[in-house]
């Protein structure tokens, strides 16, 4: 629960009702649907629905507090909801949104304060972000269960980091915060609202082009991070930096943070086993394997995520190996499926170069460690969006490496399949995922044992298993 004290401090505040208890604690609610009494309701205005139109099912909860935005239209909408509903009171805001961070930045700098063990770890990077998320959350809430608060689904934009912070209690000993980008700025202002003492950047790729033009820009931008951590904690935060990554590398060591990866350059080194990895640092080390995940980039994810969850609570080093083995990927996110008997690896969620290559790496090595070929390996690649003005380059690039690997049975969808072609000419271009999913189920899925699909969210590619 959220103070009312802090409003004090809240700059966004047009006008404060003069009953408002301000020494009183409520949770907040920005969805009418997910409305519980007796939190607070903070409206904000969407493109085709005002929320102060549909709250008259919270008001009679007795919902008591609703926060609104300064616009002409709420302020008659409110002063007729005063008369029916004088139980509750109404406070005006410049911008619902700006309230939100102003108000989850008071709560949670109050809460670290209390206690040195109150960790902010915050994910940024060009892939892996989610991954990351989803297993170190799923390792922490195992070994501390009702001690994390973790980002939901892919909440890691202005206002879900704000509503994640908010979710912290007194209870909560950790916050693993993802922070999504797509445009430049954007990290500083969610690291200025969460304030992290920790974190990991996981690598710099081709991400969001058509807005940072380059790569170099990415890593100013995701990489940021690092350079928050560092100012928040005057160097004292733990911060891995990744050595294997041509761009984090140059970051430079401060006392927090450890060098990590493959590299002889790393304290903290890393070597992958058959189905898992190792990371020694010092005369530490620490082993996990995992039966349900596929390639190397992912064995890298799990290997980090339990250095870290050993960093902040050695004492349950046991717990943590036996939580990394049990980790399985979310839907639609880099998981095996099994499909009319067929094992298919499936990644509708995101695809960018990096990691296209990376998991069209991993699935090779699943294919031949599954005693199969590539002959009876099928690949079905989406486009990867959001490359800019160089995407089908990219695409091309893809196309090149698959015929590198090795691969012989190969579709592309979407509107960037001819530029794929271009680097793999043997591979079959259909126009969607719609328009080749009759194929797809008829012919192409009886005719190999494996499957490989991946692409970007807005391809849709799990349709052509029916699956939402």
């Amino acid at each position: 629960m959220i103070s009312l004290k802090h409003l004090t401090k809240c700059s966004s505040i047009k006008n404060c009702p003069e009953k408002l208890d301000m020494s009183a604690k409520y949770d907040f609610c920005t969805d009418t649907r997910k409305y519980q009494h007796p939190s607070a309701f903070v409206a904000i205005p969407g493109a085709k629905v005002n929320p102060l139109d549909v709250i008259d099912n919270l008001l009679k909860q007795g919902c008591p507090l609703v926060v609104f935005q300064d616009l002409a239209e709420n302020q008659s909408r409110v002063e007729k909801l005063k008369v029916i509903y004088p139980q509750t009171s109404f406070l005006c805001v410049s911008d619902s949104i700006l309230f939100l961070q102003e108000l989850s930045h008071q709560h949670i700098q109050e809460w670290k304060s209390q206690s040195p063990r109150h960790i902010v770890f915050a994910i940024s990077g060009s892939n892996g972000k989610t991954t990351h998320k989803e297993m170190l959350s799923f390792i922490l809430k195992k070994i501390r269960p009702e001690k994390i608060v973790s980002t939901e689904k892919n909440n890691n934009n202005h206002l879900g980091v704000p509503l994640t912070l908010l979710q912290v209690n007194d209870q909560t000993e950790m916050v693993v915060l993802e922070l999504g980008s797509n445009h430049p700025g954007e990290i500083k202002v969610l690291c200025d609202i969460a304030v992290p003492n920790a974190g990991l950047t996981t690598n710099i790729g081709a991400t969001h082009l058509e807005f940072f033009d380059s790569e170099e820009n990415v890593f100013l931008e995701e990489g940021y991070l690092y350079h928050a951590v560092k100012e928040f904690t005057h160097g004292n935060g733990f911060y891995l930096i990744n050595q294997d990554d041509s761009f984090l590398k140059r970051l430079t060591k401060f006392k927090g943070s450890v060098l990590f990866g493959e590299s002889i350059d790393a304290e903290a080194k890393i070597s992958f086993l058959e189905n898992g990895a190792k990371i020694t640092n010092g005369a530490d080390s620490l082993t996990v394997s995992n039966n349900h995940i596929t390639g190397r980039h992912n064995k890298l994810n799990l290997i980090t995520c339990s250095f870290i969850a050993n960093h902040f609570y050695p004492e349950y080093r046991d717990l943590i190996i036996a939580a990394a083995a049990d980790f399985t990927p979310t839907k639609n996110r880099s998981e095996w499926i099994e499909f009319e008997k067929q094992p298919v690896f499936l990644d509708a969620y995101n695809a960018n170069p990096s990691s296209m290559k990376a998991a069209l790496q991993g699935f090779k090595e699943s294919v031949i460690g599954q005693g199969l070929n590539l002959d009876q390996a099928c690949v079905v690649l989406g486009d990867m969006n959001e490359l800019g003005e160089n995407s089908g380059n990219y695409h091309q690039e893809v196309g090149s490496y698959l015929a590198e690997l090795g691969y012989k049975n190969v579709y592309f969808v979407g509107r960037f399949a001819e530029y794929y072609q271009r680097g793999f000419p043997d591979g079959k271009a259909r126009p969607s995922a719609a328009e080749f999913k009759s194929e797809y189920r008829g012919e192409v899925l009886k005719k190999y044992r494996i499957h490989f699909i991946k692409g970007s969210r807005s391809l849709q590619l799990e349709s052509l298993f029916d699956i939402t």
